[in-house]
């Protein structure tokens, strides 16, 4: 066994996000025979502080929230980290992103960016400096995104040659959240989930969608379906959110669950699993929700819904932004058993496409490439997770 390839991760934050979870557990999945892991996190802080292990090789360059002032020491200590790296990934676009290419260019090393989101309908959302700092990856020596959308809207919006970008679905470790899924539900849920319940699980932010969420499901009530809704999930727009169900006349069944280092028990309890994002880039939760055995009514939004539920074969996509539609669709997985059920059982055997050992497969193959300096040919290059019967993306 020759050296070990040393890899620094730059991540700004642990909040309880999906990018966040998905660096941890593929950090946690390479092999560590041949790779030797370091995340560099800007601020400590956020939900997944407590989700850190003793092996988890991490350094805080903040005790406190970024300011802008801080951007030249932090690019200085990303630099000194950065020596002592074979590879640096930027794992989650933003300001870590930008100072670990930065200082890899500076220090003449690889650099490897990861996008977790289609940017196309997000980037109206960002300012200029950041748009300017997410143009930079077109000079990193390869970009990994987690899903065939998210790749090519970001390869046309930010000019990346096709053949520095691929795609790497996002994996998890199933045998561990079959294992999570197996602890009880909090105490004050029981008798919720006595009841038919619907569970969405993300932040509390505008992304997510959930005053659609709401509508969809005040329009179950108004119809005689009578159905809990758990949100599981913080974020700043908690105390609006309680607002939209008072004014609905749902307050009573809407209830807010708030963050869970361990959401399993929620989901797997659920009758329905709901997304109503605006837009994503993978979905961990859909596959996290497939895994349990729970079906699935989803936005088809962009991107990953329509790629992780395959074009609709796994669980139930409906217009992006139509309450109606969505409440059809939860309707449906409420009271047609049988088609509950199939979809249940067939999301199972769907979801052991993206286990986590197959990812970090990919990873792997990648960063190896990158570290003895083999190019990566094609267009939009996929690596993704073999799968029996119909085909993930292309």
């Amino acid at each position: 066994m020759g050296k070990k390839i040393r890899l620094l991760f730059t991540l700004p934050n642990l909040v309880g996000a999906g990018g966040q979870r998905a660096v941890l557990d593929m950090c946690r999945g390479l092999d560590a025979k041949r790779f030797d892991v370091h995340i560099l996190v800007q601020e400590k802080l956020g939900s997944f502080l407590g989700d850190l292990r003793p092996t988890d090789k991490v350094t805080f360059l903040l005790d406190r929230r970024y300011r802008k002032t801080d951007l030249p020491r932090l690019l200085w200590r990303t630099m000194a980290l950065a020596q002592d790296a074979d590879i640096v990934i930027g794992a989650l676009e933003g300001r870590a992103s930008f100072c670990g290419l930065a200082a890899a260019k500076l220090l003449g090393k690889p650099f490897v960016g990861w996008v977790h989101i289609d940017w196309e309908p997000f980037l109206e959302h960002v300012s200029d400096r950041q748009r300017l700092g997410l143009s930079t990856y077109r000079w990193a020596h390869k970009i990994v995104a987690c899903s065939n959308g998210a790749a090519e809207s970001f390869s046309r919006l930010f000019s990346v040659p096709s053949d520095k970008i691929c795609t790497i679905y996002n994996g998890l470790p199933l045998a561990s959240i079959a294992k999570a899924a197996q602890e009880p539900l909090p105490a004050e849920f029981v008798e919720i989930f006595k009841q038919p319940t619907i569970v969405m699980v993300g932040r509390l932010d505008p992304q997510k969608n959930y005053p659609l969420l709401l509508d969809a499901h005040a329009r179950l009530a108004q119809g005689g379906i009578a159905a809990q809704l758990v949100i599981v999930g913080d974020g700043g727009l908690r105390d609006e959110l309680r607002a939209q169900a008072e004014r609905l006349g749902t307050s009573a069944s809407v209830h807010f669950a708030g963050f869970r280092l361990n959401p399993q028990p929620f989901i797997k309890n659920a009758r329905v699993f709901a997304l109503s994002s605006l837009f994503e880039g993978f979905g961990l939760v859909l596959v996290e929700a497939m895994m349990n055995g729970t079906p699935i009514a989803a936005t088809d939004c962009p991107s990953g819904p329509r790629e992780v539920l395959d074009n609709g074969a796994y669980g139930r996509l409906v217009p992006s932004q139509d309450a109606d539609a969505l409440a059809a669709a939860m309707r449906t997985l409420l009271t047609d058993r049988a088609e509950a059920e199939r979809l249940a059982e067939a999301g199972k055997k769907r979801a052991q496409a993206f286990a986590l050992e197959q990812s970090c497969q990919r990873w792997e193959q990648l960063l190896l490439g990158v570290a003895h300096s083999k190019p990566q040919k094609g267009g939009v290059e996929t690596i993704a997770p073999p799968v029996s019967g119909p085909s993930i993306g292309r």
